[in-house]
C-alpha cells in the first residue's frame, strides 16, 4: 500500500504491487515477520474505510465521516459473525457486536447534527425551540460559543475518535481472526502469544506506515488543514459581503446587514464544493441545505483552527498511533483463548463478557480518553448538552444513549441504555449531574450498557443477531 498526500485526499494502493525479485524465472524465499503481518492487519483496517477506484485500482479514504461510520459499524458486526464461522463455533468475538450498535448510533448523531441543527429547519416545536434566537443567546451566555461551534465540535470529535479507535482495535481483532485461528478452527497459540509485542507503527511496511501517517487529525493532515483554513477562497469571498457597515432601511425593515447575510449564505452554499477535498466539516455535499451557511463556515473555521493548534491532542494522537500492546489487549487475547478452549457453553459466555470488559478498557481509557475526552472544550459542550437533555427528557438536546437496534430510534425502553437518566421530575433539575467525558462516570455508563447488552444477548439472541446482520449490510455503504 503506497500513500500519496494529494490535495483531494490520500491515495491508498493495495500492498503486493511492489516487485520483490527482479530476476525473471528465479525464486527467492522471503521471511515473513510479525511486522509484515501487522502491516497487513493495518491495511485491512485502512481498506475497510476506503473506496477502490475503478480507474487506477487505488484505495482512497472515505472523506465523509458518516459513510466511514457505517463501514466501521459493519466491519465490527462482520468480525462478530466471521469469528464464529472460522472457529467452527468455538469462539465468537463479543465486544465488536456491542461496538456495532454504538457506532450505528454515531451515524444517527451525525444526521441529527446536520438536519436538526445546521439546517435550522423549523419542522417541529423542538426544532423551533432549539434553533431560535433565544437558544443562540442562551448558548453564548452559558459557554461563550455559538450552537454551531458546539455541534461542529461534537461532529469533529466523533469523526476523530471513531476513526482512530477503529485503527487501533480492528487490527487487534482482525489479526487474531486471520492469523490466530487456523483453517480447521483450532488456535495457533504460539502466534497469538508472540504477536502482541510486535505491533508497532514504526516497524510497519513503509506504505502502510505512511498511509496511517496521512490520516485525518494526524500531524500531516493538521498541517494541511491550517493551510487550507488560511487560504479558503470561499470563506474569504463570503466575508467581503460584510465590508460595509450595516445601514438599516425604513419600511419593511430589511437593511444592508440582512442583504449581506443572505448573499454570504447563498455564496457559501453555491461555492462550498469548490474547496472541500476532505477538510470541510461536515463534507460540502451537505451544505446546500444549510440556511446560514456563512455563519456555519465561520464557526467551522473557529473550531477547526482550535483543533489544528491543540498540541496536547496531537501528542495524544501520535502516541496512540504507535498501536502499542497494553494490559487490556493482552487480557482480551487471553480470554478469547480460554473461551475457545472451553467446552462449556455458560463458561464461554462468561469469558465473552469478560472480553467485552477488557476491550472496553482499551477503547475508553487507553484510546478515547486521551484522544478526545481530555478536551476541556468538548467537555463543556457535552456537559451543557447533557444538562439540557436531562431537563427536557431529550426534547431540546438528544440523550446520550445506546439503542440496541438497527433503527436509530425505538419506543421500547428495554432496548436502550440512557446515560444519567433522571429518576423523576425533581431529579431533572438537580444542580450536580454526571459528565460523560469524566472517565469514572463514563465507565459506570459502559457497565450499564454492557449489562443491558448481556441481558439481550442471553434472552433475545435471534433478535440481536438479526439487527447485527442489518448493520453488517453497511459493508459496501
Amino acid at each position: 500500500m503506497t500513500n500519496t498526500a494529494a490535495d483531494n485526499g490520500v491515495s491508498l494502493e493495495v500492498l503486493g504491487q511492489c516487485t520483490t525479485n527482479t530476476t525473471q524465472g528465479s525464486q527467492h524465499d522471503a521471511k515473513v515477520e510479525y511486522r509484515h503481518l501487522w502491516s497487513f492487519a493495518q491495511q485491512a483496517a485502512l481498506i475497510a474505510v476506503s473506496d477502490k477506484s475503478l480507474s487506477d485500482g487505488c484505495y482512497r479514504l472515505i472523506q465523509d465521516p458518516e459513510r466511514r461510520a457505517k463501514r466501521i459499524a459493519a466491519n465490527y458486526a462482520d468480525l462478530y459473525f466471521k469469528s464464529a464461522e472460522k472457529s467452527k463455533g468455538q469462539l465468537q468475538f463479543y465486544w465488536p457486536a456491542l461496538a456495532a450498535f454504538v457506532v450505528k448510533d454515531i451515524v444517527e448523531a451525525y444526521r441529527f447534527s446536520r438536519e436538526e441543527v445546521l439546517q435550522r429547519e423549523w419542522n417541529s416545536a423542538a426544532s423551533i425551540a432549539r434553533n431560535n434566537v433565544g437558544a443562540d443567546i442562551g448558548s453564548l451566555a452559558m459557554s461563550g460559543d455559538s450552537p454551531y461551534q458546539h455541534v461542529l465540535r461534537t461532529y469533529a470529535a466523533l469523526a476523530k475518535g471513531n476513526l482512530w479507535l477503529f485503527m487501533d482495535i480492528h487490527p487487534w481483532l482482525w489479526f487474531f481472526l486471520e492469523y490466530g485461528i487456523n483453517a480447521d478452527g483450532s488456535l495457533n497459540k504460539k502466534r497469538i502469544e508472540a504477536c502482541q509485542a510486535e505491533r508497532d507503527w514504526d516497524t510497519f511496511q513503509i506504505a502502510s506506515k505512511e498511509a496511517v501517517e496521512e490520516l485525518p487529525f494526524g500531524p500531516h493532515w493538521l498541517d494541511r488543514l491550517k493551510q487550507r483554513l488560511s487560504d479558503d477562497p470561499v470563506f474569504k469571498a463570503a466575508e467581503k459581503y460584510f465590508d460595509s457597515a450595516p445601514v438599516w432601511s425604513s419600511g419593511e425593515g430589511y437593511g444592508q446587514q440582512v442583504a449581506a447575510e443572505f448573499s454570504a449564505h447563498r455564496y457559501c452554499r453555491t461555492h462550498v464544493k469548490e474547496y472541500d477535498n476532505g477538510y470541510r466539516t461536515p463534507p460540502s455535499k451537505y451544505w446546500g441545505k444549510f440556511q446560514e451557511a456563512y455563519y456555519i463556515m465561520e464557526a467551522e473555521h473557529t473550531e477547526l483552527k482550535r483543533v489544528a493548534e491543540d498540541r496536547a491532542a496531537l501528542a495524544a494522537l501520535t502516541k496512540c498511533r504507535h498501536f502499542a500492546g497494553t494490559a487490556a489487549v493482552s487480557r482480551a487475547y487471553e480470554l478469547m483463548v480460554k473461551g475457545h478452549a472451553s467446552g462449556d457453553r455458560e463458561e464461554k459466555k462468561s469469558f465473552q463478557k469478560l472480553e467485552l470488559v477488557a476491550i472496553a478498557e482499551q477503547e475508553q481509557i487507553n484510546v478515547l480518553q486521551p484522544l478526545i475526552y481530555n478536551d476541556a472544550f468538548l467537555t463543556a459542550t457535552m456537559d451543557m448538552n447533557h444538562r439540557f437533555s436531562r431537563m427536557t427528557g431529550g426534547w431540546l438536546s438528544p440523550q446520550f444513549k445506546v439503542i440496541y437496534s438497527f433503527a436509530p430510534a425505538n419506543k421500547d425502553p428495554s432496548l436502550e441504555a440512557v446515560f444519567d437518566a433522571p429518576t423523576g421530575l425533581r431529579d431533572r433539575f438537580k444542580s450536580k449531574v454526571k459528565s460523560l467525558p469524566n472517565q469514572k462516570d463514563r465507565m459506570e455508563f459502559v457497565g450499564q450498557i454492557a449489562r443491558n447488552f448481556n441481558r439481550l444477548m442471553d434472552e433475545r439472541r435471534s433478535y440481536m443477531d438479526g439487527e447485527l446482520r442489518k448493520i453488517q449490510g453497511w459493508l459496501d455503504a
